[in-house]
């Protein structure tokens, strides 16, 4: 919504004439109030769509809404997750579910949730956000580190919640990295 077609295929060029290429789009895909209206932010997803297509990438970074009561609202996160799945398969791009604090996937078994329940979404494990939820990052890293597939490499200070430079915090970004399968 941002910016239009036309101005994404300037910046797609711009990028293409200096030998770039975009890996992925990191949309604003459910970060939304799940009380919102979702018709008007699936509009805007299917415009994020062709944007990634212009892009030459078909893979969208998404969150899963922001909401106080989590049981509550379970079933309308991923009935609408699974919408913006289909319409991201008629599109023949890919949508990755990154953690954030305050939305559905924000904790590990929610995340854990999200898997099972949604086997063709795929997953970007953000350690920082785990750790600013209160999650033992090494149970996280342990749940997730093979089925992620894309790290989102930023640290935080849990005691004092400064974002740090990676490998400065306790994000155990070296065990991350480390963990990687050769």
């Amino acid at each position: 919504k941002d910016i239009t077609e036309e101005e994404a295929k300037i910046y797609a060029k711009a990028l293409a004439d200096n030998n770039i290429e975009t890996w992925a789009i990191g949309s604003p895909i459910g970060k939304m109030k799940i009380e919102d209206d979702f018709e008007s932010h699936l509009q805007e997803a299917r415009h994020i769509f062709k944007i990634a297509k212009i892009f030459k990438t078909d893979k969208i970074r998404i969150f899963s809404f922001f909401l106080k009561d989590y049981n509550k609202y379970e079933d309308l996160v991923i009935e609408r997750l699974k919408v913006l799945l289909e319409e991201a398969k008629k599109s023949g791009v890919k949508l990755y579910h990154e953690n954030e604090k305050d939305i559905y996937g924000d904790r590990l078994t929610r995340v854990l949730k999200l898997k099972e329940k949604l086997p063709e979404l795929n997953f970007i494990f953000d350690p920082a956000n785990f750790l600013q939820c209160g999650e033992d990052i090494a149970d996280a890293i342990n749940s997730l580190h093979n089925d992620t597939s894309y790290f989102h490499v930023k640290d935080v200070v849990v005691k004092t919640g400064e974002i740090v430079p990676a490998g400065y915090g306790d994000g155990m970004i070296k065990e991350i990295i480390n963990k990687v399968e050769k």
